[in-house]
């Protein structure tokens, strides 16, 4: 028997004691109501066999009180019980005050709750053998105080002949199905607690897996996150070096990327987009928007920071940006499973795109231009409105809101144009840190590319 069975039939030999101390506590109902029914007159029985039986039923209660709530008498108070049983019912049955023959069965059914095949045959077999000497006793009226066993015109010993044959075969009935149930019993047991046993030892052997893949979960989540951060910061880098090429793109892709960001989060809040603009993706929105000018790294310095307008061919190669920096972006390797690389793409290649169509490099119109890039061409416009230009000086918030609500349905879908008119507060104040912070540097770099131009014509 493996150490999980023992413990669990030592275990059901405590909680079966337990249960016949209370069976035993109960049974005090039996002497009691023996003199309360003969003071009543029902019964005749000698109040003397009733303080009898009420003494054993006490005595036998405070044994097992005592011995059931030690853990080293649980066996003794397990054959304590049984026999107890036993003689409590052969002590009612030999005065004749109760017969009812299926008594005699109590001892040997009660001692099926331990499932123990030896010990439920060893208390039939006693059992038996405590009737065959009541019989005995009573075929010759030996101690019986209430009225004669036996008739009269009966001989004691064939009385006990017949009585024991006939008891004889009842209690071979006794002991083939309580020994059959104790059996069947066992065996169950001992399966339902081998297969509790195993499936506990996979419960364990799963949790510790489960311990070690959430271990590793965790360590890989550590390394894509420091993957994804190194990824992000060489984004960063190409877009500082491409800030490098030109005086204002550096700055304009960090003012874009933080405009993005407001303006999705405007747009999910007004329920537009709910599902694309979930807080991961907005995420990727913004750090795509780095990338959306790097094309321009394609496009001459010259162009790039011309003070003036452009001629026909010099917007002809400003506007190969778009298509340049797809091309760039083709050889980005795959962020996010290539999610952030598709995000990037349709930036760069559709943020000059228009709503109503009028927009470059095809001309796309609507819902045909991707969400991403529409929120892209505000950001974009946004900053150019709002920033200074080698051609131009900056425009004040009540212009640049002024000029978004002109073009709802025409460059801007209108609720992304609506979205930048709602975040007007949100924005001034992004745009004044803006000019607070890069005042510093901005007046040496616009002499520089100054210069650049009169050498340039020279």
């Amino acid at each position: 028997m493996s150490t999980q069975d023992e413990l669990f039939f030592t275990e059901n030999v405590v909680n079966v004691n337990r249960m016949v101390r209370k069976i035993i506590a109960a049974t005090i109902i039996v002497p009691i109501s023996f003199l309360v029914l003969t003071l009543a007159g029902i019964w005749i029985i000698p109040y003397g066999y009733s303080l009898m039986v009420l003494g054993v039923t006490i005595f036998i209660y405070l044994v097992l009180a005592v011995t059931t709530r030690n853990p080293r008498l649980q066996i003794f108070s397990m054959y304590f019980s049984i026999i107890s049983a036993i003689i409590y019912v052969d002590i009612l049955d030999y005065n004749e005050v109760i017969i009812i023959t299926i008594t005699y069965c109590c001892a040997s059914f009660l001692s099926c709750l331990y499932y123990n095949k030896r010990f439920t045959r060893l208390t039939s077999l006693i059992s038996f053998l405590a009737i065959v000497v009541l019989q005995l006793l009573r075929s010759f009226g030996l101690g019986t105080i209430i009225q004669p066993t036996i008739p009269a015109d009966e001989e004691p010993l064939m009385w006990f002949i017949s009585h024991t044959a006939g008891m004889a075969v009842e209690f071979v009935f006794v002991y083939l199905i309580s020994t059959f149930l104790a059996s069947r019993n066992h065996d169950t047991i001992q399966k339902l607690v081998r297969t509790k046993a195993d499936r506990d030892i996979a419960y364990d052997k799963l949790a510790e897996r489960n311990k070690y893949i959430i271990r590793q979960n965790g360590e890989l989540e550590a390394v894509n996150a420091e993957l994804n951060a190194t990824q992000y910061k060489i984004i960063q880098f190409v877009a500082q070096c491409l800030g490098s090429h030109d005086l204002y793109t550096g700055r304009h892709l960090i003012h874009t990327q933080k405009y993005v960001d407001v303006i999705a989060k405007e747009l999910r809040a007004e329920g537009y987009y709910e599902d694309e603009l979930a807080d991961k993706n907005i995420e990727l929105l913004s750090t795509a928007a780095f990338l959306h000018d790097i094309g321009k790294i394609h496009v001459p310095e010259g162009i790039l920071n011309k003070i003036g307008k452009f001629s026909p061919e010099e917007f002809d190669m400003m506007k190969c940006h778009t298509t340049e920096g797809k091309k760039l972006l083709e050889f980005l390797p795959p962020i996010d499973g290539g999610k952030f690389n598709d995000i990037a793409m349709k930036m760069a290649y559709h943020h000059h795109e228009k709503w109503d169509g009028t927009g470059y490099p095809n001309g796309l119109a609507g819902t045909q231009i991707p969400l991403c890039a529409r929120i892209m061409a505000a950001a974009d416009v946004l900053d150019a409105l709002l920033s200074q230009r080698l051609y131009k000086d900056p425009m004040t918030i009540e212009e640049t809101m002024d000029v978004f609500e002109k073009s709802k349905g025409g460059h801007f879908e209108p609720c992304i144009a609506q979205a930048v008119i709602n975040c007007r507060n949100v924005i001034e104040l992004m745009d004044k840190d803006f000019k607070t912070s890069e005042a510093a540097t901005n007046a040496q770099e616009l002499e520089w590319w100054r210069r650049y131009h009169e050498n340039l014509k020279v």
